[in-house]
C-alpha cells in the first residue's frame, strides 16, 4: 500500500488479537502508517471450523489458542514477506478482553527455548503446552454461579465495585478462572500460569510469560484498580496460589516487558526489538486516540457508535472513593478501568446495547424501509424536542439502564408524572406532532442525554473533546447533536488528502500499540528522524468536525434531571 523505498528509517509493529482477527500495523516515526496485515482467523484457519474465530455452546463460548499460535506465526511471516521486517524496533498492542490462558509447566518452559527452524504450534502441540486448548472469551456468559460467589466473597456487589471497578460480571476473568477450577479440575491441577490473551500475545513474542497490563487487569474482578495490584482477598479465595500464577506483578502499557524472542529475530529477520505490555482493546483504542492529540488534554472521551455503543471517560480521580463515592457507589453501572499509561488516571467505559441497532429500527420504521441515512440524518436536523417530549428506544433489553421497550412522554399540564424541575410529563404511545422526524430526533436525543447523565454519577468534570468513531460516527445529525447535549468539540480521526479531510480510522488498538513502541524508543535514545512522512503513507489526526450550539446545550443541561427521573420511570416499570 506504501512506497517505502525512499526510507530505511524505524517502524514500530501494533498488533491487536480481537476475536475475528489478528491485525498488524506498522508506523514510522511520524506516526504515519505505512504498512498493515489482516488475519481472519475462521477464513486462513478453516480447518478449527470456528465461527468468526470462536466456537459457540450456548453461554460457553472459547476460541482455540493453538489457532492464535498459529495467527501470530502466519501475520510475521507475512511482515517478513513485505520487507520491512528488519526495521521494526519496537512491537506493542491489545487483544480482546477478559479471555484467559492456562499455561503448562511444559509451556512456559517451550517458549523460553522455541526452535526457530519449527513452527509455534508445532513446538508448542509436542509438548502440550496449554492445560486447556479452547480459551473462554469475553461472550461467554456460564459464569452466573460464580459471579454472585465472588460477589458475596468480597461483602456484597458494591463492594466488589469499590474494589475491581465493576459489579460481577459472566465474562470477566476472575469468574472464568474460579470456573475452570470447580468444573475442570484435571485443568487447574495442570495449570502452571495464567495469562489474559492479551499478555498471552505479549509472552509468546517475548519468549517469557510476562506481566498483564493495568488496564486489562481491570476487567477481571480481581484486580484492586485503587492499589493498582491484585486483590489479596479475592485471588486468595479462588487460589491461594493465584497471584502468583497470573504474576504479581502488573505493568503499564508504555514499559518493556520483555526483547522479542530469539525464535522470531531467527525466522523472519526481526532485530530483537523491545516488546511492550499489551492491552484490552478498548482502554488501547483509547490511548491510540488520546496520542492523535497534540496537546496534553486529558478530557478527550472516544465514543465508538456501532451496533451498540461504547463510551470511554477519561476520570481524573477514582468515583468509587472520595468525594464522588456517595454518587457513585448509588450508581455502579459500567466499568472503571486503570489508564493504561497513566498510573493516577482512570477511565470509565460505558457500554449500551441499542446503538445502531435501534436507530436503525427508527429509520426504517418512520422513513421507510429504503430509506437512507442522509435522510434519516435530514430526518433529525431539527432543534431540541426537549425538555417538551422524550423517546426511550430499547429494542433488547438494555444494560443502561436496565429497561426494554418503546416509551415516549410529552410535557402537559395534565401529567401524572411530576419531575424534578415541576413539570408534569405523561406517557403516550406517539408524540402528538407526527412528524416522521421527531423519532429521529427522539432517539439521537435519549441516547446522548443518558451517556451525559451516566458520566455524571462517574465524574464532576466538564468534557470538552469527543473523539468519534464507528459506521454512525459519520451522521452529520448525530455529530452535531454530540456536540449540543454534552457540549463538546466534536472531532474524528482521518487523513488529510489532494480532496481535503476524508474521515477514516485506523485499527486503534493496534496504532496505539504502535506509538506506545515509536514513544518508548524515543525516551530511551536519540534517533535520527525524517521531517517527512513515509512517501504514500496515510498520517492520521484528529480534525474538528462539530462544535457546539449554546443556546441548544444550555436546553439539554436544564432537560438533564427531567430526563433522568423519566429514564429511572422506566427502568422501574421492568420486570426482567
Amino acid at each position: 500500500m506504501t512506497d517505502t523505498s525512499k526510507s530505511n528509517g524505524p517502524l514500530f509493529l501494533g498488533l491487536d488479537l480481537s476475536t475475528q482477527q489478528l491485525k498488524g500495523l506498522l508506523i514510522d516515526e511520524q506516526s504515519c502508517v505505512v504498512h498493515e496485515i489482516s488475519i481472519v482467523l475462521s477464513e486462513r484457519f478453516p480447518d478449527y471450523k470456528t465461527s468468526s474465530g470462536r466456537y459457540v455452546g450456548g453461554d460457553v463460548v472459547t476460541a482455540p489458542v493453538l489457532m492464535w499460535v498459529e495467527a501470530i506465526d502466519l501475520l510475521m511471516s507475512e511482515l517478513a514477506a513485505s520487507g520491512l521486517a528488519n526495521r521494526v524496533r519496537g512491537i506493542g498492542g491489545a487483544a480482546q478482553q477478559h479471555g484467559s490462558i492456562y499455561w503448562r509447566k511444559e509451556g512456559v518452559e517451550q517458549i523460553q527455548k522455541l526452535d526457530a527452524k519449527t513452527t509455534l504450534k508445532t513446538q508448542l502441540q509436542d509438548v502440550q503446552a496449554f492445560a486447556l486448548l479452547n480459551s473462554p472469551i469475553w461472550e461467554d456468559s456460564s459464569t452466573s454461579k460464580q459471579c454472585r460467589e465472588l460477589e458475596t466473597l468480597a461483602g456484597g456487589a458494591s463492594e466488589l465495585a469499590r474494589i475491581t471497578g465493576s459489579v460481577a460480571f459472566e465474562r470477566f476473568t476472575g469468574t472464568q478462572i474460579a470456573k475452570i477450577k470447580e468444573s475442570h479440575p484435571d485443568v487447574w491441577s495442570q495449570t502452571a500460569r495464567v495469562s489474559l490473551v492479551s499478555s498471552f500475545v505479549a509472552s509468546v513474542l517475548a519468549g517469557n510469560v510476562v506481566p498483564v497490563d493495568c488496564s486489562d487487569a481491570s476487567g477481571t474482578n480481581i484486580y484492586d484498580v485503587q492499589a493498582r495490584a491484585w486483590s489479596r482477598k479475592l485471588c486468595d479465595a479462588i487460589d491461594l496460589r493465584l497471584v502468583e500464577m497470573l504474576g504479581r506483578e502488573v505493568s503499564l502499557t508504555d514499559t518493556a516487558v520483555g526483547s522479542l524472542s530469539p525464535y522470531f529475530v531467527q525466522r523472519y529477520g526481526l532485530s530483537q526489538c523491545p516488546i511492550l505490555a499489551f492491552a484490552g482493546d478498548n482502554p488501547a483504542a483509547f490511548a491510540g486516540f488520546e496520542s492523535l492529540f497534540t496537546a496534553d488534554d486529558h478530557s478527550v472521551a472516544v465514543m465508538s457508535l456501532g451496533t451498540s455503543d461504547t463510551v470511554l471517560f477519561p476520570l481524573d480521580t477514582y468515583p468509587y472513593s472520595g468525594n464522588m463515592s456517595s454518587l457513585a457507589m448509588k450508581h455502579l453501572d459500567g466499568h472503571i478501568l486503570q489508564h493504561p499509561t497513566i498510573a493516577d488516571r482512570y477511565i470509565a467505559m460505558l457500554c449500551y446495547k441499542n446503538g445502531s441497532l435501534a436507530r436503525d429500527w427508527v429509520r426504517g420504521q418512520f422513513l421507510g424501509a429504503d430509506s437512507s441515512w442522509e435522510e434519516f440524518s435530514k430526518a433529525a436536523g431539527s432543534g431540541p424536542m426537549a425538555p417538551n417530549a422524550f423517546g426511550f428506544y430499547y429494542l433488547s433489553t438494555e444494560i443502561l439502564p436496565r429497561a426494554k421497550g418503546i416509551h415516549r412522554f410529552e410535557k402537559c399540564a395534565s401529567g401524572h408524572i411530576v419531575c424534578p424541575s415541576g413539570a408534569k410529563y405523561k406517557r403516550v404511545d406517539q408524540f402528538s406532532d407526527t412528524t416522521p422526524g421527531n423519532d429521529c430526533r427522539a432517539i439521537i436525543e435519549s441516547q446522548l442525554m443518558s451517556m451525559c447523565v451516566d458520566y455524571a454519577h462517574k465524574s464532576s468534570n466538564s468534557l470538552t473533546v469527543v473523539a468519534v468513531t464507528g459506521g454512525a460516527s459519520r451522521n452529520q445529525a448525530l455529530q452535531q447533536a454530540i456536540a449540543d447535549v454534552l457540549g463538546v468539540s466534536v472531532f474524528a480521526a482521518g487523513v488529510q488528502t489532494a480532496d481535503g479531510f476524508e474521515i477514516k480510522t485506523p485499527a486503534m488498538p493496534a496504532y496505539g500499540g504502535a506509538v506506545q513502541a515509536m514513544q518508548l524508543l524515543h525516551s530511551t535514545q536519540q534517533t535520527d528522524t525524517d521531517d517527512g512522512a513515509t512517501s504514500g503513507a496515510d498520517k492520521y489526526m484528529l480534525q474538528r468536525i462539530c462544535s457546539p450550539d449554546d443556546v441548544a446545550h444550555a436546553v439539554y443541561t436544564q432537560s438533564l434531571a427531567d430526563f433522568e427521573f423519566l429514564r429511572d420511570h422506566v427502568s422501574s416499570q421492568f420486570g426482567g
